[in-house]
């Protein structure tokens, strides 16, 4: 299966109850609940991978720095 079309497992109010704090919650406040977390685990995956560019341009640009003055000391 490709990395982007792979489905991911919703968390279950079955699972969530399961966690300290949520085993008496209504069903309503569980899919509330289990919608904000997956909206969050969106937004920190998506901060996560930004910071994997971020990174690899950086390292990337070390590189070119480095092979650049390298060309200018044989020059």
């Amino acid at each position: 299966m490709d990395k982007k079309t792979k489905k991911h497992k919703r968390l279950t109010i079955a699972e969530l109850r399961q966690f300290k704090g949520f085993d008496s919650i209504s069903d309503e406040e569980a899919e509330n609940t289990i919608g904000t977390l997956e909206k969050l685990s969106v937004l920190f995956y998506s901060l996560y991978k930004k910071q994997q560019v971020i990174k690899e341009n950086n390292s990337n640009n070390k590189k070119k720095e480095k092979k650049d003055e390298e060309q200018r000391g044989a020059a």
